[in-house]
């Protein structure tokens, strides 16, 4: 029987501080769609853990990514999103075009053995799919079709389009939990008929749900439970460790979500909701408002529950427990779970740790 990795990976700042160097900080982390960077300048900030990144569309229309971190003195050279000619840090005003290089370092030229070709803000790797922008601080790692070999080819055949969607609906909700318990959480549906009674199990067969294994990835399906012929079934990808892209039964929207660590016991989940170009105003306000629905109670209630769990995993009367594991990956295992910390385990195995 497997069991689930102990609590003090779930509790300690210094397991959560391994967790954002040796996890967050060495792998694809999904930060935007090319939407928000369609026209020359146009910007956006986004953090991986503690590190704040800055992603730009430069005047060649290539979009490149970056520390969000001057070179001078550290200061930060954006904010938000927008759309800018040059990146001024506001502390000095050192000026960077918008593929990072150094255009003008106010008094700086008359320093002996200053160059201005030698300065440029730190690049960090980007590459997309499917019009998502993902992003890895590891200079190192393998590409993203290295990584999630087939994953492209498995969401396009259960969904077209996605470079072209636009997003309707955006909404971030807090748990109060170490982010491997929204992770977790969110891979099993295990919980479906007893936390989401009203909701989930209302909008889907849960009966027919079952979870595909595919290494560093995970496809979730299960079955519209009426109107079937009409929207289609619910298709989700987790692609690890901390990113999910949910091919919706209705009007053929897409939600993307993202797990964002903030601490040992508090963690960000971010939403959105896209939907095909060209979908009529009545059509995009049913996927509005089944993503406010969604989020008013799944969300609620899956929030509840991580909490409850984060309480109890730093309980003097827990360490682990035995995971359901069966030769069946239905609505009553937890095999998606046990697959998640193999790969979890997997990660601190590389970096020299140990459970």
């Amino acid at each position: 029987m497997q069991h689930s990795v102990p609590s003090r990976f779930y509790t300690d700042e210094a397991h959560f501080d391994f967790d954002k160097k040796n996890i967050f900080y060495k792998t694809w982390q999904f930060v935007g769609h090319v939407s928000q960077v369609a026209n020359v300048g146009d910007y956006f900030t986004t953090n991986i853990a503690d590190e704040s990144i800055l992603i730009a569309k430069g005047e060649d229309e290539v979009i490149r990514a970056f520390f969000n971190v001057c070179p001078h003195r550290a200061h930060a050279v954006a904010t938000g999103a927008g759309n800018r000619k040059l990146f001024v840090c506001h502390y000095h005003a050192w000026s960077y075009r918008l593929s990072g290089d150094l255009v003008r370092a106010p008094h700086a030229e008359d320093v002996e053995g200053f160059c201005k070709a030698d300065i440029k803000l730190r690049e960090v790797r980007l590459e997309t799919m499917l019009g998502l922008l993902f992003v890895n601080l590891d200079d190192t790692a393998s590409s993203l079709a290295e990584t999630y070999p087939g994953l492209e080819e498995g969401i396009v055949s259960t969904r077209e389009g996605i470079e072209t969607m636009k997003v309707v609906f955006e909404r971030e909700i807090e748990h109060n939990c170490n982010w491997k318990v929204s992770v977790e959480n969110l891979n099993e549906c295990y919980h479906c008929a007893s936390v989401h009674a009203t909701s989930i199990t209302q909008l889907y067969a849960t009966d027919s749900y079952t979870v595909d294994l595919y290494g560093p990835y995970l496809r979730h399906f299960i079955a519209r439970a009426k109107d079937r012929d009409l929207h289609g079934d619910l298709h989700s990808w987790f692609i690890w460790p901390n990113n999910v892209v949910e091919v919706f039964p209705i009007h053929g929207a897409v939600s993307l979500r993202r797990v964002v660590p903030l601490g040992p016991n508090k963690t960000r989940y971010h939403y959105s909701w896209w939907v095909p170009e060209g979908l009529s105003d009545e059509a995009t306000a049913a996927v509005i408002a089944e993503g406010t629905e969604y989020c008013n109670t799944v969300c609620v209630e899956d929030a509840a529950v991580v909490k409850s769990v984060q309480k109890g995993l730093e309980s003097m009367g827990f360490d682990n427990g035995p995971l359901v594991v069966s030769t069946e990956t239905g609505q009553q295992s937890e095999n998606a779970i046990a697959h998640f910390q193999t790969l979890y385990a997997s990660a601190i195995r590389e970096a020299g740790g140990a459970l």
